[in-house]
């Protein structure tokens, strides 16, 4: 019994963090790497809104 519960406890932190991620699907966005914004193709040293997740940084799965 004493070396089922850390495994019970590892299955048990697996799967909640599976179902965390399940429930919240978002994650970083590709083309802006999280930051929200993109440099400017225009002017050096300025920064434009990301298109694909809308300055969030982050989409959905």
């Amino acid at each position: 019994m004493d070396t089922l519960m850390p495994v019970l406890f590892i299955l048990a932190v697996i799967f909640l963090v599976y179902a965390a991620a399940q429930r919240n699907p978002l994650r970083k966005c590709p083309r802006c790497g999280g930051k929200g914004t993109l440099p400017s193709s225009l002017l050096e040293g300025r920064y434009r809104i990301c298109p694909r997740c809308d300055r969030k940084g982050e989409i959905g799965g």
